[in-house]
């Protein structure tokens, strides 16, 4: 048994927050695989290996950002078709007749890259072979720039528009609409980094008394539900960025392990017993950001994107009641927060950590360390004013550095390991989530994807719609369709609606539809997840609008409480641009119109004007 867990020094090579990442990236991947073992299966890879068997001439183009996954593609490929990746970014014959060109931008200069890219749609207008191509978007369309192809821009514009496209024997992939989150391949990710038979332990592992929250870590993502609670975090922070598998790992990575050692970890239990870690160690607090710096923060868009779901910054009475005092709360909530009359003491004694099982049950605090269930008793019972107050600062307050106040540390555990007592995933996600109605629109994209009944969901969305638009929220006289001037003269991304908009013109219902955006050919070749959805006037790609969780947010909150909903920038903007294409493509109506969201009730005041006649004298 090794003195270090193998795992442990995988994940910390694969996080990109500190300087040991070079598992992050393909090129130092074996030593990775090592530890971690066989790679994670994608649908993409699945494709282009059952394409190298078929031994059917043409060539597949992958575009999209780096961390996509595109080089493993690559590389299964390869060995596909019996050989290895190739260690240069040209083109490269891996195999007879098959050829690879690893980076299209890894090539040193433009000429290099329009000769290789010329010599790839050569040999496929030839039909000589099989030819796999790995290409940023900006230097692919560089290349296209001067070598004026035809088919493969008519691919790559309709791939960055709805995921791939063929033409002919020609495949472009966008894999930027691959999503990390889709049915199988979530699920594979984190099996990956924390299956249980890489956290078997290594010499010495305190693990047994409840002090390596590593381990304690890699156990809690074990469980369905804890995954599926995650799951939805990562899909609202995909709405803010462009997930990777790379970004991804890399967030996993860091809440499993951020940058501890087993050594660290051993030797602090040494010295400190079960007092050495704490909830700030846990997975649940990391997975946020927990332990980083803001500027840290930034390198991953994921992370930051899911930071703005507020996890542990959303207050709830109940919950936080059950810190102060678990008398009443669910016997899961009990265990979670240290009760000890639900476990059996531990091994040093310590009255403080009675009933604590994982470092993830307890909050440092001026007092020492202890559990949730004992921070309550000393705030809600301790006669010591002093007591109290150090109580009371760790709870609210933490050390306002690396100890995040308990309260947030509570609400966040809560929120991943005791959904089912807060009355389900999806209540916990409205109680504790700043986004309300993410499942909600989980579940309406899932319904448009298998093509069922959406008509009371539309209804829904187009009475949100109207309201943020004009502050008319009635759905039934269609979609109002405002006059473009009132949505550009708000202030930039106020949701709050115009007072009072002329209306363009009206959409009735039934020209309405909802779709998901990844369908086609792109759900055959990608992992896709089913969360975001497009509104389709007359199902016309042009007169259609992307809406994402906080875009969708912000329609139902409109709905529902017919009130300001706050701000959003690009969210506003795409609402103009879509109003506009819509007002450009239909007639005026036939009457002016102004929304009165003032007047009682709110209306739609069709505005006569005067007749004038003139007199013809004799």
């Amino acid at each position: 048994m090794s003195d270090e867990l193998p795992a442990v020094a995988a994940l910390r090579s694969l996080s990109v927050f500190s300087a040991d990442q070079a598992g992050a990236y393909r090129e130092h991947f074996q030593r990775l695989g090592e530890a971690l073992g066989a790679d994670v299966p994608t649908r993409l890879a699945q494709y282009v290996a059952t394409w190298a068997e078929s031994g059917q001439a043409g060539a597949v183009v992958l575009t999209g950002n780096a961390g996509t996954g595109k080089t493993a593609v690559a590389e299964t490929y390869s060995r596909a078709v019996g050989g290895d990746l190739p260690e240069g970014d040209d083109l490269c014959e891996v195999a007879s007749s098959r050829w690879v060109v690893k980076d299209l931008s890894g090539l040193p200069d433009d000429a290099a890259r329009r000769s290789t890219l010329q010599a790839v749609l050569t040999g496929l207008a030839t039909g000589s072979g099989q030819y796999l191509v790995c290409a940023n978007e900006g230097v692919l369309r560089d290349a296209l720039d001067t070598l004026d192809h035809k088919d493969l821009a008519t691919a790559l514009d309709q791939a960055l528009r709805s995921g791939a496209a063929e033409v002919g024997k020609l495949v472009v992939v966008n894999v930027n609409r691959q999503r990390p989150t889709a049915p199988g391949l979530w699920d594979a990710l984190l099996d990956f980094l924390v299956r249980e038979d890489l956290w078997s332990g290594c010499a010495g592992c305190p693990f047994d008394l409840g002090s390596c929250p590593m381990r304690s870590n890699a156990e809690a993502l074990r469980d369905p539900r804890v995954r599926e609670q995650l799951r939805t975090l990562v899909r609202l922070g995909a709405g803010e960025a462009v997930p990777t598998i790379r970004e991804v790992l890399s967030v996993l990575a860091w809440a499993v392990v951020g940058d501890r050692t087993c050594k660290h970890v051993k030797t602090a239990t040494r010295d400190m017993e079960r007092a050495a870690f704490t909830a700030t160690d846990g997975y649940f607090t990391r997975v946020v950001g927990g332990g980083l710096t803001l500027d840290a923060i930034e390198r991953s868009p994921l992370m930051a994107g899911m930071r703005t779901a507020q996890l542990g910054h959303v207050s709830d009475l109940e919950i936080d009641g059950w810190l102060r005092d678990t008398t009443g709360a669910p016997d899961v909530v009990r265990l979670l927060a240290g009760d000890p009359s639900l476990v059996e003491d531990g091994p040093d004694g310590s009255l403080a950590l009675a009933g604590s099982r994982s470092p993830q049950d307890r909050v440092r605090t001026k007092q020492g360390t202890m559990t949730f269930h004992h921070l309550g008793e000393l705030v809600s019972t301790s006669e010591d004013p002093t007591k109290v107050d150090d109580g009371l600062d760790a709870l609210v307050s933490g050390d306002r550095d690396s100890n995040a106040p308990a309260q947030v540390l509570w609400r966040q555990r809560l929120y991943f390991e005791a959904s089912q007592a807060l009355g389900g995933a999806d209540v916990a996600s409205r109680r504790l989530l700043g986004y309300r109605y993410v499942a909600d629109l989980v579940r309406l994209a899932q319904k448009a994807a298998r093509s069922e009944d959406v008509v009371i969901e539309v209804s829904e969305v187009v009475r949100g719609l109207n309201f943020l638009v004009t502050g008319f929220s009635s759905p039934h006289e269609g979609l109002v369709v405002p006059d473009p001037a009132c949505l550009f003269a708000r202030d930039p991304g106020s949701f709050r609606p115009a007072r009072p908009s002329l209306v363009y013109g009206l959409v009735p219902l039934e020209r309405l539809s909802v779709r998901v955006p990844d369908r086609g050919l792109v759900e055959r070749l990608l992992d896709v997840d089913h969360v975001d959805v497009e509104l389709v006037v007359d199902s016309r790609d042009d007169l259609s609008l992307r809406i994402r969780p906080k875009m969708y947010e912000a329609i139902r909150e409109a709905a529902d409480f017919q009130g300001p909903v706050g701000q959003g920038v690009a969210e506003m903007n795409d609402l103009r641009g879509f109003y506009s294409r819509l007002a450009s493509a239909e007639a005026a109506g036939d009457a002016i119109r102004v929304a009165d969201p003032d007047s009682d009730p709110p209306a739609l005041v069709k505005v006569n004007l005067p007749y004038f006649t003139t007199s013809r004298r004799a």
